[in-house]
């Protein structure tokens, strides 16, 4: 058995889950939505699922959808993307996830975390080889203050993962420390994943600024399909990111045992018709 997935117990997740289950209650644990997707997406799926191809797709991804991926980000980020060279399609964020620490982790380096966190994050660190270097956040407002953060830093860090908007605390991390952790990173040569799957789910004016505004050529930004259009279950994750970065993540999410589904074409062909529900949640 694994000693990394070994020592590990039951995810907070799947206890709370269980729990809502039992009692018929309402299931704060994950991030489920209220409804179950947009009905012109779902049309287009069933379309897309007669209609063919089903077979294997590109290894990074179909590029209809590439290509939508692309366009949202330059319509709402002001950030471009060359669709061909820095955006692979991926089976769920949790899959990029994984796919990133994996090329990114050579065993031995350190990678910076920011606790609490989604329970993912310290296995797939560890399974990697990584060496976790924990930073826990405070409420009631959960910002990184740079004495702490810099302070986990070493030269042997290699890897920061956050996670803005936040898993679970719902903090949104301002330009500032965005700022403060693009200065570490370069300063100590290391790259960061940026977990932004919940950018469109934003409350009381927040604003979410993607770190690869602020960090572009050292970032890998993590994003949800599944997310953005409430449709969890479908697993259509994707990562952007320089081409040096997404040449080695490519690699790493081609050998997943998981990889990305057909169904993925289902959204791109819908992207405007549901571009003002997705940026109004």
């Amino acid at each position: 058995m694994n000693s990394v997935y070994g020592s590990f117990g039951t995810t907070i997740f799947e206890t709370m889950s269980r729990l809502a289950a039992e009692r018929g209650t309402v299931n704060l644990g994950q991030g489920f939505p209220e409804d179950d997707g947009p009905r012109d997406i779902l049309e287009a799926a069933a379309r897309a699922t007669l209609e063919g191809p089903n077979q294997y797709p590109p290894s990074r991804g179909l590029p209809e959808l590439r290509q939508a991926v692309a366009a949202h980000y330059r319509a709402y980020q002001n950030v471009e993307l060359d669709w061909q060279r820095e955006v692979t399609i991926t089976s769920g964020a949790t899959e990029a996830i994984a796919a990133a620490l994996l090329a990114f982790i050579e065993p031995g380096d350190e990678v910076v975390l920011f606790e609490p966190m989604y329970d993912a994050y310290l296995p797939m660190v560890r399974r990697a080889g990584g060496v976790p270097r924990v930073v826990r956040l405070d409420p009631p407002h959960w910002r990184l203050e740079r004495e702490t953060v810099a302070a986990a830093f070493s030269d042997r860090t290699r890897v920061v993962v956050i996670n803005t908007p936040h898993n679970p605390c719902a903090a949104v991390m301002s330009r500032a420390e965005l700022e403060m952790l693009a200065e570490l990173c370069r300063a100590h040569n290391a790259i960061c994943v940026s977990d932004e799957v919940w950018e469109h789910v934003l409350f009381d004016g927040a604003e979410h600024v993607s770190m690869l505004e602020v960090m572009r050529e050292r970032t890998l930004k993590i994003g949800s399909a599944g997310k953005m259009f409430s449709l969890t279950g479908w697993k259509v994750g994707f990562a952007c990111g320089a081409p040096e970065l997404m040449d080695v993540f490519a690699k790493a999410h081609h050998s997943s045992p998981s990889r990305h589904r057909q169904i993925c074409s289902a959204l791109s062909p819908t992207r405007s018709a549901s571009r003002e529900r997705t940026s109004s949640r």
